[in-house]
């Protein structure tokens, strides 16, 4: 019973790597299913002058983990909006602290010449209005700019973004400065101009067209270490799987072993193989991996068809 219990413990510890940490894939496990977003897991999407959009929602046309996502739609039945505000927002249950807080996602955009894509981390001042944080655009010539004021005003980046590609966005929000990072890769860092706490995020286009896939959402107080940040990088792929998991780590990373959970927490499989892991004998659905490294453990989510 004492080996169990502790098995549990560690699957449980392991699921929360990072302190505080929160992952949104919009999978079953999850609680989401196809459709609508609005009111599920208490999301809420744009309204226009007959009610909710029907226009976002959860899909399973693209992916970069699992097999949904949120499709932040272009609308036929509206004309184009001068800003972004058409798509959906999530209120934390407690607002996050502005002096340690980091955010990411990925996205995948459709094509270029349509809408401009914006992310933001939202407060509230004292007038009980609504105030950026941080935000993050993709505009439509396939350009990157940030939020850099109270007004939304906006300065461009010298990044870049291509269609029809996953890229993953993070934003790390301290006491003095806002950090953007494209890819693991630093693009900008602005001033904390607001000095709020986050009380939730949107992501918003202004519907000239396109589509925008949003996926994997993580977010936690504080920043990664030098070594989570590399484990953060450990890929499995294909996923979903069907017969044979490959695992794909950067430099320096060597795998120990391998352990598989049902969602009860329960070890259904361990392996000593780095690179493939034979996963046919599983039955289908949800699953995570614990991934044993020389570097520490990661884990991650996996659905087996």
């Amino acid at each position: 019973m004492k080996k169990i219990y502790l098995s549990v413990l560690l699957f449980v510890a392991t699921l929360n790597l990072f302190a505080q940490q929160t992952n949104i894939s919009f999978e079953t496990a999850e609680g989401f299913q196809l459709g609508n977003l609005h009111g599920q897991n208490a999301w809420e999407v744009s309204e226009g002058s007959n009610g909710v959009l029907q226009s976002q929602i959860i899909s399973d046309e693209q992916a970069s983990q699992g097999s949904y996502s949120f499709k932040n739609a272009y609308d036929s039945g509206f004309n184009s909006q001068w800003l972004p505000i058409f798509g959906a927002a999530k209120t934390f249950i407690t607002p996050k602290s502005f002096q340690d807080f980091t955010f990411s996602y990925d996205i995948f955009i459709t094509d270029t010449l349509g809408s401009d894509f914006e992310f933001t981390l939202y407060g509230i001042d004292a007038n009980d209005t609504f105030v950026p944080v941080a935000g993050i655009g993709m505009e439509n010539r396939g350009m990157v700019y940030i939020i850099i004021d109270e007004n939304y005003s906006s300065d461009y980046t010298s990044a870049s973004w291509v269609p029809q590609s996953w890229v993953n966005v993070r934003i790390e929000v301290s006491a003095s400065a806002v950090k953007y990072y494209l890819d693991n890769t630093l693009i900008y860092t602005a001033n904390n101009f607001s000095q709020l706490n986050i009380e939730g995020f949107n992501m918003l286009h202004n519907n000239y067209g396109e589509d925008a896939y949003y996926d994997n959402i993580s977010y936690y107080n504080g920043s990664l270490s030098a070594n989570q940040m590399e484990l953060v990088e450990v890929k499995l792929y294909p996923n979903p799987a069907v017969n044979e998991l490959k695992i794909q780590t950067p430099k320096g990373i060597a795998i120990r072993t391998l352990e598989i959970f049902d969602l009860s927490g329960k070890q259904i499989l361990h392996s000593n193989e780095s690179i493939e892991v034979d996963i046919s004998s599983l039955s289908q659905g949800t699953y995570f991996v614990k991934i044993n490294t020389n570097r520490g453990s990661i884990s991650k989510k996996i659905i087996k068809k």
